[in-house]
């Protein structure tokens, strides 16, 4: 598995925790749990833009993706 095989790996994952904090946040009435939660999802929105633009970088340098 080469670097970018691993970056969409972790890029999935992290778009998976941002999915169920906004699943869990629909459900949740508690206002200061919803704010924990709504922090926690922009938190991995973070990552996800993150990890997209190093995707990005990886494929513009293919000879660095081992």
């Amino acid at each position: 598995m080469n670097k970018l095989d691993k970056m969409h790996d972790i890029l999935e994952t992290e778009m998976a925790h941002q999915m169920l904090y906004n699943k869990y946040m629909m459900q949740i009435t508690n206002a200061e749990t919803r704010q924990l939660f709504t922090q926690f999802r922009d938190e991995h929105m973070q990552h996800v833009t993150q990890i997209q633009q190093q995707i990005q970088q990886l494929m513009k340098y293919p000879t660095n993706l081992q």
